[in-house]
């Protein structure tokens, strides 16, 4: 396989299919050959416009390809891998990488037998380049496949290679984990509305004390992050204060119980396809 001129196939063109593909006209312009299928034409033309040639037919873009992402919806699978199977295409000799929540490497061999699999979790921020996708290579993907899965996924940002039990903590950790961000940033927004700010000042405001916070972490990689709350926080001060009412409250084991019920959801997504 010739990593620097891919045939690239995405079968489904959802969200995190865009994703990954703008990720690789982002860091490989005009450098491989990628093609789109999904149900609706008129839902690929995005893919169309940047050069991608799009299709109804899987099979089409399965015999195309060197590398097929596997981009459809986790209960969709079941079907494209009846597809794939029944499809006459020789598969042994593509790389296949998933994109979908539950389904264990197992699944897979079940419905195509021995294959060239890598399950990946890409987060939403992956959209701007700044996301955490975890990397789970199966028994019969070679260290060429993981390099070249590493390869078109670097646009996405940082990318962790694991194992199974890796990828679903990762899941919980990093995938759910900015809807948790997502909602305090909420309710601080709602918070300083109430004290008199507008509401397009007040998302200003809690935007900028964000992306410092967070570029206070990145620029101070040396120093712990208890260390920098603990520069903010005076004994007996205002910050001090609301920190012991978040004590109070059990945010740690409320983190906990969080992660814990992603983590369950899991597990049952995995009983279901399995």
């Amino acid at each position: 396989m010739d990593i620097q001129k891919l045939k690239i196939a995405f079968i489904g063109g959802g969200n995190m299919s865009s994703c990954i593909f703008n990720g690789i006209v982002k860091t490989r312009p005009h450098q491989d050959e990628i093609t789109v299928s999904g149900p609706h034409l008129e839902k690929l033309q995005h893919f169309k416009d940047d050069g991608a040639t799009i299709t109804t037919s899987n099979v089409t873009s399965l015999q195309n390809a060197d590398v097929v992402f596997l981009g459809v919806k986790p209960q969709m699978m079941p079907e494209v891998l009846d597809e794939i199977k029944q499809s006459g295409v020789p598969y042994e000799d593509k790389l296949f990488i998933s994109m979908a929540a539950g389904w264990r490497l197992v699944a897979f061999e079940h419905r195509l037998g021995p294959c060239r699999m890598i399950r990946i979790m890409p987060n939403t921020p992956a959209k701007l380049g700044l996301g955490v996708t975890a990397v789970c290579p199966g028994p019969h993907a070679t260290a060429e496949d993981q390099a070249i899965c590493q390869e078109l996924l670097k646009g996405l940002g940082l990318t962790v290679m694991t194992d199974e039990t890796g990828i679903n903590s990762l899941g919980a950790l990093a995938g759910s984990a900015p809807a948790f961000l997502y909602r305090f940033l909420e309710a601080m927004v709602a918070e300083t509305e109430k004290y008199g700010f507008s509401p397009e000042m007040s998302r200003g405001i809690i935007e900028q004390m964000a992306l410092g916070t967070v570029q206070m972490v990145r620029e101070n990689h040396d120093t712990e992050i208890s260390a920098l709350r603990e520069a903010v926080t005076s004994k007996g001060g205002t910050t001090f204060q609301g920190l012991k009412q978040m004590t109070d409250y059990k945010f740690e084991e409320m983190m906990t119980a969080a992660i814990d019920a992603c983590m369950r959801r899991t597990h049952e997504f995995e009983e279901m396809f399995d």
